[in-house]
């Protein structure tokens, strides 16, 4: 089973358009973690979701969140495909 990490992230709420751009000049200078294998975001422009591999370098990872950390507020939760955990829901509750 291959282990994903699923981060959901929301700008702050008290961010102005100052704030803003300055997120955008550190997007185009910093770019996301080389683990992210997909980049997805919300359209009522608040934020997104990142899913990432497992095996990325955790430290370069921190590095990356660190770096937005002023603007945007971070939450990851492992996930796998549906695929491969209902064998194991299967096994369980069969």
């Amino acid at each position: 089973m291959q282990r994903l990490y699923l981060t959901s992230y929301r700008f702050r709420g008290d961010l102005d358009d100052d704030d803003l751009q300055d997120l955008t000049k550190k997007f185009a200078e910093v770019g996301q973690s080389p683990d992210v294998m997909a980049h997805y975001v919300t359209l009522d422009g608040r934020g997104g979701f990142l899913v990432q591999s497992a095996e990325g370098d955790p430290e370069e990872g921190y590095r990356t969140t660190l770096q937005y950390g002023p603007w945007i507020e971070f939450e990851s939760t492992p996930v796998t495909t549906i695929e491969e955990a209902f064998p194991v829901i299967q096994s369980v509750y069969g």
